[in-house]
């Protein structure tokens, strides 16, 4: 909200920011961008920078995280990977993503999968939902929903998003229309297609279940940039059009992308969003009727480095947050796990995976890290699906245990 204020007519805008990270570990999150900027600054040895530097500062503890690889990009054939999503299916963790032949989000772009028994050694990648050479279209891998007997995957499809004449920016989604398509499989084989369950929607998270039994997911709308949530009322219906509700545009600057919650046990829906405004930290919408009402979109204190994050809860009943969990924009070389007893305030926070890491091909948009975690929870291990400069595919494992 903007207003003028003692300072005669020069315009003031107050916002409003709801405070989910306690303050010693918001101390840290500063912090460890400190230690950041120190090194990206010239100082490898940080003494030289500032003389005392008391052990493991600007550090958050590193968790045992085994990696497996389930895509390596290959310039021959699709050197762009990403947009990825796992779930479990029966007895096989499934992971699917986007692959493009170099750059992102250009025509031809496809979506892939693979499956493991054991989350270390992957199926040969197939296809889901392929794109023509003359459709000249452009598809995005959205997300998995597994039942008992079904497995779901949802994909964005739009037309030639003209990133070679596009202002620059991470984004060239202004006047596209962008479709949902669903796959539905029962043997990881054979795939129906349903096309245009939901007309301009862009998002990359599949839908999960609420605890009233409702399926759920979220994306923004293309025109206004408002926040668009996803309703299945019958989780035997999940190829069918769902409901849509509309989440208000934020009058306080917030523009809503690829958002992911988590429900506590009184109910209410804590749904992160990244914020298309760049100010480095998530914002934040509440719901306590399942969904169907969202309170005002206001910005975190939770620093995000303008990037995809995942929110969920271990089967031990904690919270979790994982994404690239500081404010270094668009640097992504490293995946932070933060905690959270509640799910109201995150107090600890540790590194999953980071170091610097070098993309092997170049294309546009497609910067070194570790990319749009996407995650579940199965008995004592959480599972992390995440891109490697957008050229790789990794699934990383971490015991439960270890994240005290």
């Amino acid at each position: 909200m903007s207003k003028t204020s003692g300072l005669g007519d020069v315009p003031v805008s107050t916002y409003r920011v709801v405070n989910v990270v306690e303050p010693k570990l918001a101390k840290a999150m500063d912090n460890y961008r400190f230690r950041l900027a120190a090194v990206y600054s010239g100082y490898s040895v940080l003494t030289d920078w500032h003389p005392v530097i008391p052990d493991g500062w600007g550090l958050f503890p590193q968790v045992p995280f085994r990696r497996s690889v389930v895509y390596r990009g290959d310039a021959k054939t699709w050197a762009y990977s990403h947009h990825q999503a796992i779930t479990k299916f029966k007895d096989k963790y499934v992971v699917s993503w986007s692959n493009g032949f170099l750059h992102e989000d250009y025509v031809g772009q496809e979506v892939h999968y693979a499956w493991s028994t054991d989350a270390a050694n992957w199926s040969k990648p197939q296809v889901v939902a392929p794109t023509p050479k003359g459709e000249k279209l452009v598809r995005n891998n959205a997300g998995l929903y597994a039942t008992a007997d079904k497995l779901y995957c949802y994909v964005c499809v739009a037309k030639d998003y003209g990133r070679d004449v596009a202002a620059p920016g991470m984004s060239v989604l202004h006047d596209q229309h962008i479709r949902l398509d669903v796959y539905e499989t029962s043997d990881l084989e054979n795939w129906t297609h349903r096309e245009n369950i939901c007309p301009n929607i862009y998002l990359f998270e599949g839908p999960r279940q609420t605890k009233g039994g409702k399926i759920m997911c979220c994306g923004f709308d293309l025109v206004d940039h408002h926040g668009m949530v996803l309703i299945w009322d019958d989780p035997a219906r999940l190829a069918d059009p769902p409901r849509v509700v509309d989440i208000q545009a934020s009058s306080e600057g917030v523009l809503p992308e690829q958002g992911t919650w988590y429900q506590t046990d009184d109910g209410r829906i804590w749904m992160y969003q990244r914020d298309s405004s760049i100010t480095g930290h998530l914002a934040i919408t509440f719901s306590d009727d399942e969904g169907e009402t969202w309170s005002d979109l206001v910005r975190t204190n939770f620093p995000n480095s303008y990037s995809r994050a995942f929110a969920g809860r271990l089967d031990d009943g904690r919270f979790y947050l994982v994404g690239n969990n500081f404010n270094y924009l668009l640097d992504r070389r490293a995946l932070l796990i933060a905690l959270s007893d509640d799910g109201r305030t995150f107090t600890r926070q540790y590194t999953l995976v980071d170091g610097n890491t070098t993309r092997r091909i170049n294309g546009r948009h497609k910067e070194d890290g570790y990319h749009y975690p996407n995650c579940i929870c199965d008995g004592n291990k959480l599972l992390v699906a995440y891109s490697v400069n957008k050229e790789d595919i990794e699934v990383g494992v971490v015991d439960v245990a270890a994240l005290k």
